[in-house]
């Protein structure tokens, strides 16, 4: 059954709340490895633990799977920006005041959003799957798509981003204490945003 934008946003809450409120080693752990560059791929790897479907927010444990598993999500979301980001640079080449370098920036800019889109199911099919190749199957991911509707999908993933900006932004012009909230609540984006995006596609 597929999930209107604000039962799923209500659900993925829930779900980062009840995760991180009152496990709080949880929220701190997660906090602190979010920050440290080489670190964090531990956080994707826990990303990688809640879009296998996971009904309440998973432990942290096995620090070094996760970062494996962390690093193969980066791969994949890599892997998926390579075309859009040849299309991007050879504009620059080309000069993108000029009618050429304008077309490859718009094709570029086009597939950037679309590989985006698959990225994040290509991670979750990985998650799914514990099969680095299947985060590949264009067929399986685009057939994935089509199931939960190209315009449910792209109107939930903008207003998502929206929803997330508009709480960064408002965050940001608040002085000092706004910018502590921000780091505080990274976790809380993390889980939520790893329910949000496994819901769509486990209602496909």
């Amino acid at each position: 059954m597929t999930l209107s934008f604000g039962e799923n946003m209500t659900e993925s809450f829930e779900f980062a709340k009840d995760g991180l409120v009152g496990h709080w080693v949880r929220w701190v752990i997660l906090l602190v490895i979010s920050c440290i560059p080489i670190v964090s791929f531990i956080s994707y790897g826990y990303l990688v633990k809640i879009y296998k479907g996971a009904s309440v927010a998973p432990e942290l444990e096995d620090y070094v799977g996760m970062f494996i598993d962390g690093i193969k999500l980066f791969i994949i979301g890599i892997g998926y920006m390579i075309i859009p980001l040849i299309m991007i640079i050879a504009a620059v080449f080309v000069g993108v005041a000029g009618t050429l370098g304008m077309l490859l920036m718009l094709i570029g800019g086009v597939l950037t959003i679309i590989f985006g889109l698959a990225a994040m199911i290509g991670g979750i099919r990985f998650a799914k799957t514990d099969q680095l190749g299947e985060g590949f199957n264009f067929g399986a991911v685009f057939a994935t798509i089509n199931e939960i509707g190209w315009g449910h999908y792209i109107l939930s993933y903008i207003v998502f981003i929206i929803v997330i900006c508009i709480i960064v932004v408002i965050l940001s012009l608040i002085p000092i204490i706004g910018q502590v909230l921000l780091l505080i609540i990274t976790p809380v984006i993390l889980l939520l945003q790893g329910k949000f995006f496994e819901n769509l596609y486990s209602c496909a």
